[in-house]
Order: structure tokens, then C-alpha cells, then sequence
């Protein structure tokens, strides 16, 4: 059986159990099982054709093998970044255009406009296109390819459909209601008072992590929301709750098309990210160049 076999994976098990001397704690370093590192770690043995590691029920040491190629291994992963970050400069030098969405009601203005002119300013070969759209459009834009990125809320990721990201800030949920509300009055109101109140909450079908966060928020304090409307966007749940059809609970980083006319509160105990998300197999250079230095910009 060939090295070509060896895979990336065999390498960085390898090189954790070779740091730690122990299966158990390199485990913990690489976020797996025990038993995941030490199938890895004896299928790389068999690839090879020789012990990398004496195993005793105390101790794990290196073999001759394991010391040899621990030593030709050594800066491996230093190597790695620095060969993808010199591919990345050369390819920066290119034109490219990075396809950027955006929730329909985020506020940019809180985060995103000032890096935006500086990012363009400095990478005068790379153009930006943004668009905004629901939270279900949005999600299907990134995963067909139409979109590189997208701005959208934690509960909105899930790990299964192969995305990535990173955190950009956390944010709060608020509660908003109308101006004219009777508990617009209060200077405190809190999930609480929402009890036997009408909602008006984004559908189900549009986002379900949003809708069952809602429900699951007011269940924590003894209550299941009583939801009369489900709208497909948040402009026009805020119509609603502008109309006086109900109360709402959004994140805090919505755009209000009438500040004056609502109210808000922020629930400081439900907290959430605002997160940028790609597609795994997406590795334009100008993308991972914008994210990088975003996530720098606002850390």
C-alpha cells in the first residue's frame, strides 16, 4: 500500500499523539474520540508498514519509525499556511468579485459600511456585489452558489449542510412592540410580560431555527407564545406590530423603517451571532482575504 494514501487527517493525528504522547489528550486537542485517533493513528502504521508508537497501558512512546518522521514532518503545517497564504497573494493580484448577501432587515451600518469602503480602497482589483434577501432565500442563494457569503444569525447555520463561518459580534434579542402599546409605558419589559399576548413571529417554513428559538425562549418562562400571524420577511412583521397586531421578538440588529413608531427591549440573557457563512469547497482567495481581515476589523 502506497504513502500517496496518507491523508492530511493521518498527519494532524499523527503529529498530536507524537506532541502529547497520549491518544487520550490528543483527542481532546483535535475536538474527536480516543478510539477515532487511535483507528487514524493504526491505519497510517498499516500505510507505512512499520509501528509508529510503543503502546503500554501507562505510556506512548515513539518508535525509531515515529521519531524519524516526526522529524520530517516537523513545520509541516506552518508550510501548508504559508504555501495557501502565497497562493492567496498571487491570486489577489487577479480581478475577482465576491457575490455578498445580506438579511433583508440587518442594520450594516452597525459593522459593515466603514470596512466595506476600507476593504475597496485596498483591493481596488476586487469588486463587491451585495444583495439582500430573506432568511430562506439567503440560504438557498449560499448553497447553490449564486452568493460566496452571507450575513445571517447563528441559529440560521447548521453544521450538516457543509457550510462555514465565523463569528463577527453577538447580539441580543429584543422585544418590540408598538408605540402605542400599553406596555410601551413601562420602562422594563421583559419576555414575561409577553405572556398571553398575541405574536406575530417570522414563519415557520421561512426560518425554522428562528420560529422554534422564539417558542423556546418564551417556554423558559412558563409560557408557549399565542402566534396569530406567520410572515414570510421582517418588514413585515414590523408592519404588523406597527399596525397593532401583535408583539414580536427579533434580534437587535434590525433596521426599524419607522424608529419612532416601536419601542424596544432588549432581552440580555438571549444572546446570538451575527455570522458570516461560505460553502466549505468555496476557497476564493478574495473571499477568505475579505473574511479574514472582517473578522480582524471587528475583533
Amino acid at each position: 500500500m502506497g504513502t500517496r494514501q496518507v491523508t492530511m487527517l493521518q498527519i494532524d493525528y499523527f503529529l498530536a499523539v507524537a506532541q502529547y504522547l497520549s491518544f487520550t489528550e490528543a483527542a481532546k486537542m483535535l475536538y474527536t474520540s480516543q478510539p477515532s485517533v487511535s483507528k487514524q493513528i493504526s491505519i497510517l502504521e498499516k500505510q507505512l508498514g512499520t509501528d509508529l508508537f510503543y503502546r503500554t497501558k501507562r505510556s506512548v512512546h515513539l518508535t525509531p519509525a515515529g521519531e524519524v518522521l516526526l522529524k520530517e514532518l516537523s513545520g509541516i503545517n506552518e508550510h501548508i499556511d504559508q504555501a495557501i497564504k502565497t497562493a492567496k497573494d498571487s491570486n489577489l493580484c487577479q480581478y475577482s468579485t465576491i457575490n455578498i448577501g445580506c438579511l433583508d432587515a440587518l442594520d450594516t451600518g452597525i459593522f459593515l459600511r466603514q470596512f466595506v469602503n476600507k476593504f475597496k480602497c485596498e483591493h481596488k482589483n476586487i469588486n463587491l456585489n451585495f444583495e439582500r434577501h430573506s432568511f430562506k432565500i439567503l440560504r438557498e442563494k449560499l448553497l447553490n452558489g449564486s452568493l460566496d457569503l452571507i450575513f445571517t444569525l447563528s441559529f440560521e447555520i447548521d453544521n450538516t449542510l457543509g457550510l462555514k463561518y465565523k463569528s463577527i459580534f453577538k447580539t441580543h434579542s429584543s422585544i418590540i412592540i408598538s408605540k402605542d402599546d400599553p406596555l410601551a409605558e413601562k420602562s422594563n419589559v421583559t419576555v414575561t410580560d409577553l405572556r398571553g399576548r398575541d405574536f406575530v413571529m417570522i414563519s415557520r417554513e421561512e426560518s425554522p431555527h428562528g420560529f422554534d428559538a422564539v417558542v423556546r425562549l418564551c417556554n423558559g418562562y412558563g409560557f408557549s407564545p399565542r402566534i396569530v400571524k406567520q410572515m414570510p420577511n421582517i418588514e413585515s412583521i414590523l408592519l404588523c406590530v406597527e399596525s397593532g397586531v401583535g408583539v414580536t421578538i427579533l434580534d437587535s440588529t434590525i433596521r426599524l423603517p419607522n424608529p419612532g413608531h416601536f419601542k424596544l427591549y432588549t432581552i440580555e440573557e438571549d444572546s446570538l451571532d451575527m455570522l458570516v457563512a461560505w460553502r466549505k469547497e468555496n476557497i476564493k482567495p478574495s473571499m477568505l482575504a475579505f473574511v479574514d481581515e472582517l473578522q480582524s476589523s471587528t475583533s
